[in-house]
């Protein structure tokens, strides 16, 4: 989250020695900023909601409140506060569009972001071209290039009925591709869209493009080429999809390695599994051994995924029912898994050579 920036609106102290301080609005965002420095989202938003009791047409406390609680889950009350600044602003900030296109739906979405893609590029076109990694024209180049491909999503799903949502897409596409054409992000959506299409061959060398871009680097790397923790699961949907099994299980090895506590991963590394045993060759040498041990290590991790699911409170209840449907199918071949102690903790142990042994 970017920093608020201050208001130019000062007041004086109180007068006297034991007069109570007196704060500015600029005071009160500066507070806001520290407190989401340091992950206090409820102090940040008590600072910001005073600015605003005392500005309320301030455009920086309004965009900080909302900024505010969408990390507080209020998505009524960010909308409410994008809006307005909408309102007091309609032709600069495009921060407050690109919130609005995500908490809002279809043809809607699509405007918001449209209008925060055109401030965007506006901006970009007065930045000098440099290509330095992290540079501002670099950083606002990946935010046009993400709205593009966020708005090929919706005509994906939500609006793909509308008679232009294909052409939308491909136009979405082509300038997201000319922006920043060194993204996963574009091209996992290109895959997307080749599989809709029916186009499965172009669809993988999409895939097979994006992950040239990252597979192997360091995921903790700041500002690093690797996608984030749920576009990689994304990914891996497309690839199972697109039967590209053996990079399908390097992605969620590694979605393992840093995170081995979300239901929709061990969901996904145990439907890899459960694919793989099915689709092995029986006439391959060890066949049979190594189809019971995808069987096993997809019997493990979908345990482990409806175990997760009840202690997350989860609400994806196909997720879970297709992981029970998954389960009932896997035990009939080599019964269920015998139970054995929770871990200290409740944490699921893998052990060192896992990621060898479920591959």
């Amino acid at each position: 989250m970017g920093k608020f920036q201050r208001s130019k609106v000062t007041s004086k102290s109180g007068a006297g020695s034991g007069a109570a301080p007196t704060y500015t609005v600029s005071d009160l965002l500066t507070q806001a900023n520290q407190a989401v420095d340091r992950f206090e989202f409820e102090l940040a938003h008590q600072f910001v909601m005073r600015a605003l009791s005392m500005e309320p047409q301030n455009v920086n406390a309004l965009e900080a409140a909302g900024s505010i609680e969408v990390e507080l889950e209020l998505f009524n009350e960010a909308k409410e506060h994008f809006l307005e600044c909408v309102k007091i602003q309609p032709d600069t900030g495009y921060s407050k569009f690109m919130y609005l296109g995500q908490m809002s739906e279809q043809l809607e979405a699509i405007s918001y972001f449209q209008h925060g893609v055109k401030l965007m590029t506006e901006e970009r076109v007065k930045m000098p071209i440099d290509l330095t990694k992290g540079s501002e024209y670099l950083v606002l180049s990946s935010k046009i290039s993400s709205a593009l491909c966020s708005m090929t999503d919706i005509y994906l799903t939500d609006c793909c009925f509308e008679p232009n949502a294909e052409s939308q897409c491909e136009s979405f596409l082509t300038q997201a591709m000319q922006v920043e054409p060194v993204t996963p992000e574009v091209y996992q959506t290109l895959a997307s869209v080749r599989l809709s299409q029916q186009r499965v061959d172009e669809a993988k060398a999409a895939l097979a493009q994006g992950l040239t871009l990252w597979l192997g680097s360091d995921p903790t790397e700041e500002d690093g080429p690797t996608p984030d923790y749920e576009t990689r699961l994304a990914l891996v949907k497309l690839l199972l999809e697109t039967a590209m099994y053996d990079e399908a299980f390097t992605v969620l090895n590694g979605l393992i390695d840093e995170n081995d506590q979300v239901p929709d991963t061990l969901y996904l590394f145990g439907w890899a599994n459960y694919i793989a045993a099915e689709e092995s060759v029986d006439s391959a040498p060890d066949a049979e051994e190594e189809r019971r041990e995808q069987l096993d290590n997809a019997r493990e991790a979908l345990n482990a995924c409806v175990k997760l699911w009840y202690a997350t409170e989860s609400t994806d209840e196909p997720l879970l029912q297709h992981t029970k449907e998954l389960l009932e199918q896997i035990e009939q071949v080599i019964g269920p898994e015998v139970e054995q102690e929770e871990p200290e903790g409740g944490e699921i142990e893998y052990e060192e050579d896992e990621d060898e042994e479920m591959n």
